[in-house]
Parts: structure tokens; sequence; C-alpha cells
């Protein structure tokens, strides 16, 4: 893999509801609005936003990183959160995932269906082996999504807490592509 593989990725795509965008400056106010609500920020391992500079510097951050991509989560023209890969392992041949949504739009199967539409996007079209998600103890939503598409718990990292301020525990999820491919 090149650096540039992930632009064999489309750069907005449609599921039965939901239109994601690659993400640009212009979400930068929707998205300070997911991501300064605490709720939300608590499952990020983030400490919440208090301004739209954060947002833009977060983007920005993303957008820099070759080896990462989001894509902004509109409903019916509405930014209601955000979805991307956050790193990408080459050796291992693996992606981490990471999602999130405005907590009116929690359990409602948004993340499943875009998830049944991606996943075999890093499949099939930059042939991943697998992904990886590194998912919070607390949040049993992402829990129950991650088991219901053939995800497993493979293990437990240390991590910095930016809200806590402190190393909290994550488990890490894995979807092996060759050993599954339930979407």
């Amino acid at each position: 893999m090149n650096a540039h593989f992930l632009s064999a990725l489309p750069d907005q795509f449609t599921t039965d509801r939901l239109l994601l965008k690659k993400t640009t400056l212009q979400d930068a106010f929707p998205l300070f609005q997911i991501w300064s609500d605490s709720a939300v920020a608590e499952y990020m391992n983030i400490e919440k936003f208090s301004s739209v500079y954060q947002a833009e510097e977060m983007i920005k951050a993303i957008a820099a990183e070759p080896d990462a991509i989001r894509y902004t989560i509109f409903s019916q023209e509405k930014v209601i959160g955000s979805f991307g890969i956050n790193e990408v392992n080459v050796a291992n041949n693996t992606a981490e995932i990471g999602y999130e949504l405005a907590k009116n739009y929690w359990r409602k199967g948004i993340m499943t269906e875009l998830l049944r539409y991606f996943l075999p996007l890093l499949q099939n079209k930059l042939h991943f082996s697998g992904v990886y998600a590194k998912v919070i103890p607390e949040n049993t939503a992402s829990t129950i999504l991650l088991k219901k598409l053939d995800f497993e718990i493979s293990g437990e990292a240390q991590e910095w807490d930016q809200d806590n301020k402190q190393l909290s525990t994550v488990l890490i999820f894995e979807h092996n592509f060759k050993k599954t491919s339930t979407f």
C-alpha cells in the first residue's frame, strides 16, 4: 500500500437513509455541536469541545494524516455525526474505524446501516484483511453494534482519557474479513 491508498475510497456515498461526504471545514460548526455534547464526547475519549475552533483543528488534523479519512454523516440534509478510518496498520493490513452520532440518533440502526455498506468497501476496494475499533467498556450500544456485525473482542489497551486526564481501558474489537463477512 502506498501513502495515497485511501484515495480509492469515494468522496461521498449513500445508503438507504444516509449521505456520507468527506469531512470539510464547512462541517465544523455542526460537528462542533455534536462534539460539544458531553454524552457524545465521553464515548469519543475526548474532552467535550468548547469552541468551533477545536472542531476546525480536528478536521484539519485528520485531513493532514495520509492514513486517515473522515466522513460527515447526513440524514435528510442534517449533520448527525461522523465516521472514518482513524489509522491504518500497514504491517497487519488492517484499519481502525471510529464513529460518533448526535445523541438523538443513537440506537436507531444508523451505524449498522453505515457499517454494512462501508466494511465491504474496505475489504473489496482496499483489500484490508480486517478492521478494528476501540470502545470504552461502558459504551454498551457500540459493543452490541460491533458484536452484531461479527466483531470479536481481541483484547484491551490503555489509552489516555482526555476527559478524565488519566489512563483508561478500551476494548479492542476486531473483524477479520477472511474469517467472517456477515454484512
